[in-house]
């Protein structure tokens, strides 16, 4: 990540273009971060009700706009401006969507979660050649060991910036934003646009 403007549109690119905002790279094989095993039966019976999709547009998509929305350095005519929480209230407020994203990875791959419910769809249509739901469904079925390690380099990404928090460091955190950023990309490449073109300069 450049450390000039930060902002909403390009991270929302990133997490709204797909439904899977989790990790790695284009033509990474599987996760080498160590993480959770592959999701167990829920006990008592409990049942996810919440889609993938409905994960990522209404937890992760929006709590990680707000994020990186909270911290930038941008550029303008007068000079440098440096945007980021001041107060306590401020950076608890950061924090809290934190640990939101950093939970919303473990929900993801709950035994029985679905990338969408039955009939439900994309709000916008994708690019030519995105995956429909069903295909993206398909494809996590076929490797769903990768899909479990991408959730666990979403989290472990987000840990990162969590730490940054705590230390009220507006540098770390934005670094680590770059590591969600990339990681964000990886795994739409591998689950939901695996051959929209590269962007410029990759």
């Amino acid at each position: 990540m450049k450390i000039t403007a930060v902002t909403a549109s390009g991270i929302c690119a990133a997490l709204m273009g797909g439904l899977l905002a989790l990790a790695g790279c284009a033509k990474q094989q599987e996760s080498t971060v160590a993480g959770p095993a592959l999701a167990a039966p829920l006990p008592g019976g409990l049942q996810p009700e919440a889609s993938v999709l409905d994960l990522m547009l209404d937890f992760i998509d929006p709590n990680a706009d707000d994020m990186w929305e909270s911290v930038a350095v941008v550029s303008t005519r007068t000079g440098v401006e440096e945007h980021h929480p001041r107060t306590d209230d401020e950076w608890k407020a950061v924090r809290r969507k934190a640990l939101i994203v950093i939970e919303a990875a473990n929900l993801l791959v709950l035994e029985g979660r679905q990338v969408a419910r039955p009939g439900q769809q994309l709000e916008e249509p994708g690019g030519e050649g995105d995956y429909t739901p069903a295909q993206a469904q398909a494809e996590i079925d076929k490797d769903r060991t990768s899909f479990v390690g991408f959730a666990r380099e979403l989290q472990v990404a987000t840990q990162g910036m969590l730490k940054a928090i705590d230390a009220r460091d507006p540098d770390a955190f934005l670094e680590a934003g770059g590591v969600l950023d990339e990681a964000c990309e990886g795994c739409h490449r591998k689950f939901w646009y695996p051959n929209s073109p590269l962007p410029p300069g990759t």
